[in-house]
């Protein structure tokens, strides 16, 4: 285990021991505390305070990374927001509708993007590439075939082997995710920087932002100091001028406070061994926010049945019947009469849920539950004010109430969210 105390060395530190020289993950088990105290540290475990001064030098990993080509993607393609912002890695920003603004940190991926634009006629992708490649002399690049993470490099050697498993794998691509598609450059636009800072500017439903949070380079040279800056007007204003408890005219109290005898430490390190069964939770609507369902549908159906065509029915996930019997055991000692949803919810540092209401009528409804919530990490809500959870602290809410929550830490903030019909 690897342990680090919160402090302005960070993200050093974090982009030094979650990935390697180049960039891989690591898969080393990190914790980030604000206190030591905070968990329960092995005698074992490899501690680092952030407080205090980190060297190291990335020059050489900046350096690849703003000189690489991606010819393809190494993840399954996502496309369906019109108008969309996003990296130009591989050839996802060919199969977007309507404007497609390009933001890489890459240098020759835009190059690369902008001869595509300018000098490609939508035919023979892989004599296109193999040539931008000699003529550029390009060290770094990865060719990511079959989805997969393998740069494949030696196929330069073999010319014609390598135009035809370009073009097999682009044809694969078009008739998987777009099998009408035309190339059509016209409304495409690419900047050399970094996507990030877009993101203040417009509505976070049009980004497709991939793993970029799961990126090395984000560490070192993006990592967000401040995710008021990012996070959309409407929510900046609701979070300054919020009305604490002022003319409320709703029939129902905003919130709740509830005693619920949370076993915190236990469910803490339960949540360690599902973490890597979280998924993403309405990215339209907010930065780092995910989910894992302890009772649901399945693990992974975390938005309430209507979003789904078929209805699986209500059951503690088998995920979550491994791997969190303690927390289990606490739900069931609640006395509800039975459950709907229960789910973990997850806000990664400098993560932002943006202001939005869950309901158009006024009742007290889901309980939600601090397990971990950083000192920097605030939720607030309308008629109410800041929530002032702390580890532990259960509250009943109304959700006819908008409410945000912002992340300012570094450490990832923990809640259960509970959906159910009480006895």
């Amino acid at each position: 285990m690897i342990v680090i105390k919160n402090g302005p060395e960070f993200n050093k530190i974090y982009a030094t021991v979650a990935y390697d020289d180049w960039g891989n993950p690591t898969y080393n088990d990190i914790r980030v505390v604000e206190q030591w105290d905070d968990i329960d540290i092995p005698a074992d475990a490899e501690k680092y305070d952030a407080n205090e001064s980190f060297d190291c030098n990335f020059d050489d990993y900046c350096n690849m990374i703003e000189n690489t080509l991606w010819i393809f993607n190494n993840e399954p393609i996502k496309i369906g927001i019109s108008d969309v912002y996003m990296t130009g890695a591989g050839i996802n920003w060919m199969f977007q509708e309507g404007s497609v603004n390009v933001y890489d940190i890459s240098k020759i991926q835009i190059k690369f993007i902008k001869e595509l634009i300018a000098n490609w006629d939508g035919n023979d992708y892989g004599k296109f590439v193999f040539k931008f490649i000699v003529k550029n002399k390009i060290q770094h690049f990865h060719l990511n075939l079959d989805e997969k993470q393998n740069s494949q490099k030696d196929l330069i050697k073999d010319y014609e082997k390598f135009i035809n498993s370009i073009n097999d794998n682009f044809d694969f691509l078009v008739k998987k995710y777009s099998p009408n598609w035309t190339w059509n450059p016209k409304n495409i636009t690419a900047q050399n920087e970094s996507l990030i800072p877009q993101i203040a500017k417009k509505y976070i439903g049009k980004f497709l932002l991939s793993n970029i949070f799961d990126f090395k380079y984000y560490f070192i040279k993006c990592y967000i100091g401040n995710a008021y800056d990012y996070i959309s007007p409407s929510t900046k204003a609701f979070i300054n001028h919020i009305d604490v408890k002022q003319n409320y005219h709703w029939e129902h109290e905003p919130c709740k406070e509830l005693e619920l005898n949370v076993p915190i430490q236990e469910i803490q390190q339960e949540i360690e061994a599902i973490k890597k069964y979280l998924v993403h939770n309405r990215a339209e609507s907010g930065l780092g926010w995910k989910a894992f369902c302890i009772h649901g549908q399945s693990y992974d159906r975390v938005k309430e049945h209507k979003y789904y065509k078929n209805f699986l029915g209500y059951k503690w996930t088998d995920e979550a019947l491994k791997n969190m019997p303690v927390t289990i055991k606490w739900l069931k000692s609640l006395g509800f009469k039975k459950f709907q949803r229960v789910r973990v919810m997850c806000l990664e540092p400098k993560g932002f849920i943006n202001i939005h209401r869950d309901q158009s009528h006024s009742e007290l409804g889901p309980i939600n539950v601090a397990i971990t919530n950083p000192t920097q990490c605030k939720f607030y809500l309308e008629n109410h004010g800041e929530l002032k959870f702390t580890p532990g602290k259960a509250y009943q809410l109304n959700l006819v109430n908008y409410h945000s929550v912002v992340n300012n830490s570094n450490v990832r903030r923990y809640h259960i969210i509970i959906h159910g019909d009480a006895q």
